[in-house]
């Protein structure tokens, strides 16, 4: 039997740019699982991908078509499963991935025939095996929605050991990696530690995922796995890599013991990092270099709407912790609806004074099943589920008309940019990087076309 595992591109006009783009890890772990069930596969990453859609389902004739993507990919995901029932009624049609686990009503379309929930990658195996006539019994199948009669129907779903994912093989990655970077670092590889957050930032989705249980993997696995791990760059994907003490103490301690010379990034809380200097310097020693911290907001006020539990104090005490390493603070930080030119001048002066050179300063965005989503769903002002992309407003802003929000808002971000290339961080957008975007934006262009 074979699978096409599909993760799309990225609808965003700006997805050609290349700055940020992480390996499939999701892919790899289902691909992993499928060889040693005895099947087979092909991974279609529509960041890379030369082939279209059409002509890769065409070429290799799946028996199962499964589809992950974030939000922003929902109305591709849903178009790829049309379009693979549209070639061949016979496939077999999948859809998954984190948007997924938490939305999937959304996904209740006539062309799909099952939805992943749960973050076992047994029950795309276990749905090959079904497919190939083994006896399966798909209603016992973990967090799985299937039809029946032409309805769905949701299978409880169960948190799941993270020490079951396998080490991914990670050919497809070897392959490509020089497709895969994060701002100047190249060739990053992917990897997970943990699965869902312990915390409750109510604009956050990532606390419920694995049915709401923060899982962490065991240390033993992720050593083994970074050891044999051929990349230099390495992103710890968890949604927050920064959260025990005594975990984090025994990893710099095994990396120590097998000599594992990688340079690291990963999310971290700012709480965590201000209270803990001298953690974070053992970690910047071993090698991390940059920690994605969502600092949020620079009042006291905005981050108590967020249910944060910090305050603007601490953050920037944790900015303080990072700058002192001489590691690099990833601020990530957001515009209110509430917000007034003075909130946006507010937030660039809050940068400016505490140094800091990356941010990324996204706009108010209630996701689908979060608890703030409740709050807003009725004052929607677009349901172009594309536009859930943190660059687009969604709900209509209480002190200023949706121009001259943009304005501003636009306004920040040149300034931010300003910032940015007299520290030196863009310095790898050379006239060869410039080059290489034209050209992969202009395959893009012809790919879609065809």
């Amino acid at each position: 039997m074979k699978a096409l595992l599909i993760r799309p591109p990225a609808p965003n006009t700006l997805s050609f740019i290349k700055i940020v783009d992480c390996e499939p890890l999701e892919l790899e772990y289902l691909h992993t699982a499928l060889q040693e069930a005895g099947h087979t596969d092909y991974i279609y990453d529509g960041l890379i991908e030369r082939d279209s859609i059409e002509t890769v389902l065409k070429r290799e004739k799946p028996d199962l078509v499964a589809i992950t993507g974030y939000i922003t990919q929902e109305k591709l995901m849903l178009s790829y499963a049309k379009l693979a029932k549209t070639l061949n009624p016979n496939t077999v049609t999948a859809i998954g991935g984190v948007h997924a686990q938490i939305n999937y009503q959304r996904f209740f379309d006539p062309h799909v025939d099952y939805i992943c929930r749960s973050e076992s990658i047994d029950v795309l195996v276990s749905l090959m095996n079904h497919l190939q006539g083994k006896e399966v019994d798909v209603s016992a199948l973990n967090g799985l929605c299937h039809q029946e009669n032409g309805s769905f129907v949701v299978n409880d779903l169960r948190p799941v050991c993270i020490n079951t994912l396998p080490i991914p093989d990670r050919t497809f990655f070897y392959q490509h990696k020089h497709e895969y970077r994060y701002l100047e670092l190249t060739e990053v590889a992917s990897i997970k530690t943990a699965f869902s957050c312990p915390y409750s930032c109510n604009f956050c989705y990532c606390t419920q995922l694995n049915g709401g249980r923060y899982a962490a993997r065991d240390l033993e696995l992720v050593i083994e796995e970074l050891e044999g791990l051929d990349a230099q760059n390495v992103q710890i994907v968890d949604d927050d890599f920064l959260l025990d003490c005594d975990r984090l103490e025994h990893f710099i301690r095994l990396v120590k013991e097998r000599n594992i010379r990688k340079t690291f990034l990963c999310y971290a809380r700012a709480d965590f990092v201000a209270a803990h200097p001298e953690l974070v310097t053992e970690l910047v020693e071993i090698g991390f270099r940059y920690f994605l911290v969502g600092l949020e907001a620079a009042s006291d006020a905005d981050l108590e709407k967020y249910n944060k539990g910090t305050s603007v104090d601490i953050n920037k005490r944790c900015v303080e912790v990072i700058h002192s390493t001489k590691a690099d603070c990833l601020a990530l930080m957001i515009v209110p609806l509430d917000a007034t030119r003075e909130h946006f001048d507010h937030i660039y002066r809050w940068i400016v004074e505490n140094r800091l050179k990356y941010v990324t300063v996204s706009i108010f965005t209630p996701i689908p099943g979060t608890p703030l989503y409740e709050t807003y769903k009725d004052k929607l002002i677009t349901h172009d589920i594309e536009e859930w992309d943190f660059l687009h407003l969604v709900v209509e802003p209480e002190h200023m008309s949706v121009r001259n929000f943009y304005k501003e808002y636009y306004r920040l971000l040149i300034k931010l940019f300003r910032i940015a290339r007299k520290t030196g961080i863009y310095s790898f957008m050379d006239l060869e990087f410039y080059k290489n975007m034209l050209v992969n934006y202009f395959r893009r262009k012809a790919r879609d076309r065809r």
